[in-house]
């Protein structure tokens, strides 16, 4: 299993862990973040009317993956919104926003799952 730690440095605050799985729910990559670094990265896209299973809407509802691990159903969605901040985030996000885009792209090409978790 693939892991990314980005978390390593901010060991007693909230962080995010985002999971791919298989169908068959093996674990096969894993990134873990500062929760306060995911939550500025989400801020950088435009406020918008997003669909329900979107996790942009659950951002903005704070629901989702702050009610236990919650499904991304929406990967593509979630992938291309964050690709168009490429070279709009903070050099000091910057590894956690490759990492969130590894992860997407890697569930996309290999059709697993992606679930997001706070903890």
């Amino acid at each position: 299993m693939e892991i990314i730690d980005a978390y390593h440095e901010y060991d007693r605050f909230q962080e995010i862990i985002m999971i791919e799985e298989t169908l068959q729910g093996q674990e096969t990559f894993k990134i873990q973040l500062l929760a306060h670094h995911f939550d500025t990265i989400l801020s950088l896209l435009p406020i918008d009317n997003y669909e329900q299973n979107s996790v942009m809407y659950n951002y903005y509802r704070a629901q989702g993956w702050h009610d236990g691990k919650r499904e991304c159903n929406r990967i593509q969605e979630f992938n291309d919104q964050l690709i168009t901040l490429d070279g709009f985030v903070p050099i000091e996000l910057i590894e956690g926003f490759n990492a969130i885009i590894q992860i997407c792209s890697s569930a996309l090409q290999n059709g697993n799952k992606l679930f997001i978790v706070l903890d």
